[in-house]
């Protein structure tokens, strides 16, 4: 019998997509706290009724030797208080693995183009911060008693989420030449896109991945794919929701300009070529389950539903 799995945020956007997937394997053990949000029930499913900050909801979820996978976050105001929670809960069940799913927007405003799990944080608004702290704490009460994997995505993008939504939304219903404007704007800045089955199988694939320490952190990106730009993106989107073409191309801005521009609109990150490296967790053994393309494919079937409605 396969060992079981404890999820948090299952009914979210990333979670929800995480549980579909695990529930394929016929052998799958799932649990999950649902709150308020419904979790669709399944047959290989048990749903718990409970909030992630609260003690005894977490008691009723966990068991001892379980893998548990975090996407619950609880705010600003409260993802501190609900990262004690869950950490105090996993100490007192003497589960084996936490594999907390946490943001790349941790690094902030950390200089360089590359970035990788050997990059220092600089987290500078307050939602980088608590995500930040909320690993902090997580870290500190898992070292010497139980495996934690903190997994870092880009910006997580698929149906039902909000990344690419105001970009596809703007090819779909401005006019060309407001879109221009921003192209010029924006132009070959790295998108940071990443599909959210990767996501998903990353998640489930650290469940049970040999870690090198007690503690890892991993990086999944899709930032070496070279049409994960603004240019390449909203080219794609043009083409697929059948939107005019540019009667010239799009002038480039020079990289200083982009990044002073970057820097009023109030972006951590003011390096318009910055690129976050998966590079670690390939060599693990992680294989993207689909093509970048595809889960392009899949958004805009979405947004052309979506936008109608």
């Amino acid at each position: 019998m396969s060992a079981l799995i404890c999820m948090l945020g299952a009914s979210g956007f990333v979670g929800g997509r995480t549980l579909e997937r695990a529930l394929r394997n016929p052998a799958a053990r799932l649990r999950a706290l649902a709150h308020r949000h419904a979790v669709p029930p399944a047959a290989a499913l048990e749903v718990v009724q409970g909030d992630a900050a609260q003690a005894d909801s977490l008691d009723r979820l966990l068991e001892p030797g379980a893998a548990v996978v975090n996407f619950a976050y609880g705010g600003e105001s409260g993802g501190e208080a609900m990262g004690e929670a869950l950490a105090q809960a996993c100490l007192r069940r003497r589960i084996r693995r936490l594999v907390h799913v946490s943001t790349c927007s941790v690094y902030g405003s950390v200089p360089g183009e590359l970035i990788d799990e050997g990059s220092s944080c600089a987290p500078s608004t307050p939602y980088e911060r608590t995500k930040h702290a909320v690993e902090g704490i997580l870290e500190r009460h898992a070292t010497g008693r139980f495996e934690l994997a903190i997994l870092r995505p880009t910006a997580v993008f698929g149906p039902g989420g909000r990344n690419l939504e105001s970009l596809a939304l703007r090819v779909l219903r401005q006019s060309w030449p407001l879109r221009y404007l921003r192209s010029c704007l924006m132009d070959r800045r790295r998108m940071h896109a990443v599909d959210v089955e990767c996501v998903a199988a990353a998640a489930l694939f650290l469940v049970s991945a040999p870690l090198s320490a007690p503690v890892e952190c991993f990086v999944v990106s899709q930032d070496d794919e070279p049409e994960n730009d603004y240019a390449s993106i909203e080219a794609f989107f043009a083409r697929r929701l059948g939107a005019a073409a540019y009667p010239v191309a799009p002038l480039s801005l020079p990289l200083p300009m982009l990044r002073w521009g970057l820097r009023i609109a109030g972006r951590s990150s003011v390096e318009p070529q910055r690129r976050y490296s998966s590079a670690k967790l390939s060599a693990r053994g992680f294989v993207r389950p689909r093509a970048f393309s595809a889960a392009l494919e899949e958004y805009a079937d979405w947004i052309e539903r979506h936008a109608r409605t």
